[in-house]
């Protein structure tokens, strides 16, 4: 591990490490970052992938508390959104003070058909 992610580690397990995120969006943003490399979250396989999550649902917990933030952002990005091809979780702390707002356009209410041809699609 670089020396400069030891400096950031605030906790390493055996899956993973969560680290300070270097350019945080907020105050307290963490990543929970896999050891072994997976390119995103859809190629780890599913006991990493929750093993991540619940360690994020800790440090997230502890956030609230501690940074006494009005709420929190948890998740990984895949394909476009994401700069980093490593699997990594987001704990991204929010203040009412600096809300930010992702803006997608507005599309017309979904008719029906789609709708129905969505739900069949994604039937698992």
């Amino acid at each position: 591990m670089p020396a400069g992610e030891v400096f950031r580690t605030v906790y390493r397990d055996a899956v993973c490490s969560v680290l300070i995120n270097r350019l945080p969006v907020e105050k307290g943003h963490l990543l929970v970052v896999s050891k072994k490399h997976y390119s995103d979250m859809l190629s780890a396989p599913d006991p990493v992938v929750a093993h991540m999550f619940r360690v994020a649902k800790r440090f997230g917990r502890l956030e609230m508390r501690k940074l006494e933030c009005f709420g929190m952002d948890i998740g990984a990005n895949i394909g476009g959104m994401s700069s980093v091809h490593h699997f990594h979780v987001h704990v991204l702390p929010r203040y009412s003070s600096r809300l930010i707002h992702f803006a997608y356009p507005v599309r017309d209410e979904i008719r029906a058909k789609e709708m129905m041809e969505l739900k069949q699609l994604l039937k698992i």
